[in-house]
């Protein structure tokens, strides 16, 4: 458990995110980043999981630089 969630929050730090905490709710972590929240599974089944997780990442932090800055 502790290998993935080094793996999910390398991945949204490589795709620009601040990770500010990672929580275990249930079946899925929770990624607390500063520009919003991520959920990924905790038992991944198949290798699709990271390929998820990393799209979802890059979508928000892309999100977030298209946001006008108040």
């Amino acid at each position: 458990m502790k290998k993935h969630v080094k793996e999910c929050r390398k991945v949204c730090e490589r795709a620009g995110l601040t990770v500010l905490k990672v929580r275990h709710g249930g079946k899925h972590l929770k990624i607390v980043c500063a520009q919003g929240l991520i959920t990924c599974g905790c038992t991944p089944s198949d290798a699709r999981w990271i390929k998820e997780l990393r799209a979802t990442a890059r979508r928000l932090a892309r999100n977030d630089q298209a946001a006008p800055a108040s």
